[in-house]
């Protein structure tokens, strides 16, 4: 359950990153630009380290599937 957070922060990071990339191509000030786009690239390497600590796998275990009551077919 944490993975799905963690996925989730990551594509949030993400997304932002572009948008401030955007942002900084749309803007007229060199000031500003350098800004937004030094935030994305550190929002970039934020999600690159969260993507590296997410499991490969899922985590749940395979080996015990859930026990189902018998079904009584008598026709």
């Amino acid at each position: 359950m944490e993975s799905l957070v963690d996925a989730r922060n990551l594509r949030n990071l993400l997304s932002l990153a572009a948008k401030l990339r955007q942002l900084a191509n749309d803007s007229l000030c060199q000031g500003d630009r350098a800004l937004y786009l030094m935030t994305a690239e550190a929002l970039e390497k934020r999600a690159e380290w969260l993507a590296a600590t997410l499991p490969d796998e899922r985590t749940e275990p395979r080996d015990n599937p859930k026990l189902h009551k018998p079904v009584d077919v008598i026709i």
